[in-house]
């Protein structure tokens, strides 16, 4: 029972800590670095959440709506942003796009 509690807290805290706060005027990247790359990863390539990058399946196969809608609701254990603004949003999916490009 211990190692149920302690594997629940720690994927809290995992969850929590990919929920940065910024400010409303961040956008792309430095966005992404604050409220993405830690379980994305820093390079897209994946981590606690899944890759983003170009060689992976995830992003490539939605559209840029079905991915601000994912940033804002958040499926799964991956927390919504709602408190973004749309700008915000259409930052990020910029961004992962211009990633995306680039590998």
């Amino acid at each position: 029972m211990p190692r149920t509690v302690l594997l629940i807290v720690v994927l809290a805290l995992a969850v929590a800590s990919c929920s940065g706060t910024p400010s409303p005027d961040t956008l792309g990247g430095e966005l992404y670095g604050i409220s993405c790359a830690r379980c994305h990863g820093p390079d897209l390539g994946g981590g606690i959440g899944p890759a983003l990058d170009a060689g992976s399946d995830t992003a490539l196969v939605l559209t840029d709506e079905q991915i601000a809608n994912v940033i804002r609701v958040g499926p799964g254990a991956m927390p919504g942003f709602g408190r973004l603004t749309d700008e915000q949003i259409a930052s990020l999916v910029e961004y992962i796009r211009e990633r995306q490009a680039e590998g």
